[in-house]
């Protein structure tokens, strides 16, 4: 059997893990914090609490729920199938431009995203992208965002790019297989690829934009108005374990390995390129504000958000 061949198949296993780990999401019992989250390494705070079980220690009941977007959890939040859901800030700012009520309480990580290439590709820099296929975990993603600021930043257009939506789960088979020249992804997808020989990283998205915000913690404002206590307990675990993550990098990485079946050395690669926070203070608050703006400038968003519109920061800010 090849190296390729072996490959796909690790990667193929890869797939349907992570095909098993998004759930369908329904539930009656009102007393239950139903949490939807992304299966990535942004989400480590989430993986800590619920292995080390801070939720239940601290009165709550959390029904976690994955689903492989941040649009659709969205959606669910929109039909009060959720109550809460950890979101890159891309389709955080879309879905409230689009009215749905909810708010942003508590910040998650910066950074954490980066650009794959084939390990024998031609790409060595920005401008080598034209022409090239792309893939992006969606168009709604703050991946295809970043992506698209960076060709910007080059007058490259995105009709100069052949960009493409792919499920995150698939990407690396899809470079693998060579279906694609290249993908935008986040963490551990962005570090499987070298460690897994099917890519290389061509720039991580701090080289994009350093310090950028990415996943934020967002709710329903019904549950915010109707369960500020049980939220308030929930954002101080999460608090909590963000700090853990930042000062137990090996413990981390083995609670995130445990939750997204993958491995304890990938992931502890693949977590020193993410930025846990948690404090939605007036440093994290100016950058989803100026993101904002960058998604405006590029026709992401029709509307221009005040800070009322997008932020509830009585729970974790300054």
């Amino acid at each position: 059997m090849n190296q390729k061949r072996t490959v796909l198949i690790v990667l193929g296993v890869l797939i349907v893990v992570g095909l098993a780990l998004t759930t369908t999401y329904s539930s009656s019992d009102t007393n239950k914090i139903k949490v939807a989250y992304i299966p990535c390494d942004h989400d480590a705070a989430l993986f800590i609490a619920l292995a080390q079980n801070k939720y239940s220690a601290n009165g709550l009941n959390v029904e976690p729920t994955s689903i492989s977007t941040g649009s659709s959890i969205v959606s669910a939040l929109a039909s009060g199938d959720i109550d809460v859901g950890y979101i890159g800030i891309a389709p955080a700012l879309q879905g409230i431009a689009e009215g749905v009520p909810i708010k942003i309480v508590g910040a998650v990580n910066e950074d954490g995203s980066g650009i794959v290439v084939n390990t024998n590709s031609d790409i060595n820099n920005t401008t080598d992208l034209v022409g090239k296929k792309i893939a992006t975990p969606g168009v709604s993603s703050i991946q295809q965002v970043l992506l698209l600021y960076q060709l910007a930043k080059y007058n490259i257009t995105k009709n100069q790019v052949d960009i493409s939506s792919v499920n995150i789960f698939m990407l690396p088979s899809t470079l693998a297989s060579d279906k694609v020249d290249g993908y935008i992804a986040y963490e551990p997808y962005v570090s499987i690829a070298p460690f897994t020989n099917v890519g290389r990283v061509l720039m991580y998205s701090d080289e994009i934009m350093p310090n950028h915000p990415c996943c934020v913690i967002v709710a329903r404002q019904d549950f915010i108005d109707q369960h500020p206590q049980e939220l308030q307990t929930f954002l101080d675990i999460h608090k909590n374990c963000t700090e853990f993550a930042n000062n137990n990098t090996n413990q981390t990485a083995s609670l995130v390995s445990d939750e997204l079946t993958t491995n304890p050395e990938l992931e502890k690669t693949a977590l020193k390129h993410v930025i846990f926070v948690s404090q939605l203070n007036n440093d994290f608050q100016t950058k989803v504000l100026d993101f904002m703006n960058i998604e405006i400038e590029m026709g992401y968003l029709k509307k221009n958000l005040t800070s009322s519109q997008i932020f509830d920061s009585s729970f974790l800010g300054d």
